[in-house]
This record gives structure tokens, C-alpha cells and sequence, in this order.
């Protein structure tokens, strides 16, 4: 039986005082581009050459690796721009001028989309703390402007049982600026 890919993810405001309404942000479920299909085609290895993968790596590219990644390469950026947009209000609406926000698989892009904007409110230092989603990926078209830096920061969490940890080339990506951070999950 295959281990089921875990895709959906999940945004969450840390620390959120108990006046405000929300800490766990929903937003619809990621849709893909016309016309895309799970076909066993889509993750033969010849369809990842692109990424640029070491040898090393390509050993541990198994077929629900190749899955997730397709997941991630075929993206809707009509949804993507959405859920991103619904993040921002919610972020620059917020009485807060410190905001943590944690997030893994799609919401990590969600957050990508809304820091990379350009939209994001001045007057607030958000920091967002990211995990399980694969950097090299995130779609180009996103990074529109250059967050502020002394105010909008980027860590990216990497454990040891993360199924990006055996592929670097995955969560490195040079257009976005973050810290890593190696976290040692409890037995």
C-alpha cells in the first residue's frame, strides 16, 4: 500500500493574541493547470532532469518523491495568487506589528507569493518560518518585488525526517533570501 502525499499544508499566525479571531488560516484546496494529470509518464526520471539533481540525490528520487514534485511543478497560479492575496489582508489587517507565521508544503508557497509581492505592510516585522516545500520550484513569475529585509524575513526549517532532506538542489533557490535552520525532530 503507497504512503499517501501530503500536499494541502497548512499556514498557522504564532503567538496570536487571544482577541484576535484566528490563528489557523484555511484556504481552498491547491488546484492544478488545465489539463494536468497523474500519469505515471509525469514521474519517470527523464521528466526531472531539469532540476539539476546530483547523483547522490537521483539514488533517492523514489516515485512518490517524483509525485510530490509534480504536485508542485503544475501549480495553478491563478489559485496560488488567490490564497497569496487572502494571506496578505489578513497579515496587513492585523493589529499586531510583529507577526509570526508558520507554514509547510502549498502554504509555504502561499507565503512566498505574499512576501515576494511587494504588498505586504511596511509597518509590521513578519517573519515567516517555513518548512516541506521545495524552494528550487516556486514559480519565477511570484518574486515581483524584494522584501524589505531589515523588516521580512524568511527561515526555512529542514529536519532530519523531511522528505526534502537527502535533496539540496530542492530548497536551494538564489532569487530567495532565507536562513536555514536544521531542527532534530524528538524520538
Amino acid at each position: 500500500m503507497s504512503k499517501p502525499i501530503i500536499f494541502k499544508g497548512k499556514i498557522q499566525f504564532v503567538g496570536v493574541k487571544a482577541t484576535e479571531k484566528k490563528s489557523l488560516m484555511k484556504y481552498a484546496d491547491p488546484t492544478f493547470k488545465e489539463g494536468f494529470e497523474e500519469n505515471m509518464a509525469d514521474t519517470m526520471m527523464a521528466s526531472f532532469e531539469n532540476l539539476k539533481l546530483t547523483a547522490e540525490e537521483k539514488k533517492h528520487l523514489s516515485r512518490s518523491h517524483r509525485k510530490m514534485l509534480n504536485y508542485y511543478r503544475h501549480l495553478n497560479p491563478f489559485s496560488l495568487n488567490v490564497d497569496a492575496k487572502k494571506l496578505i489582508l489578513e497579515i496587513n489587517r492585523s493589529k499586531q506589528t510583529h507577526v509570526v507565521i508558520e507554514a509547510n508544503h502549498y502554504g509555504a508557497y502561499i507565503c512566498l507569493a505574499a512576501l515576494y509581492s511587494g504588498k505586504l505592510s511596511q509597518d509590521k516585522k513578519i517573519e515567516f518560518i517555513l518548512e516541506k516545500a521545495p524552494l528550487a520550484l516556486f514559480p519565477k513569475a511570484f518574486i515581483k518585488s524584494e522584501p524589505k529585509v531589515s523588516l521580512h524575513k524568511v527561515v526555512f526549517h529542514l529536519s532530519e525526517d523531511c522528505w526534502l532532506s537527502p535533496f539540496s538542489s530542492l530548497y536551494n533557490n538564489q532569487r530567495i533570501k532565507y536562513s536555514m535552520k536544521s531542527i532534530k525532530r524528538a524520538a
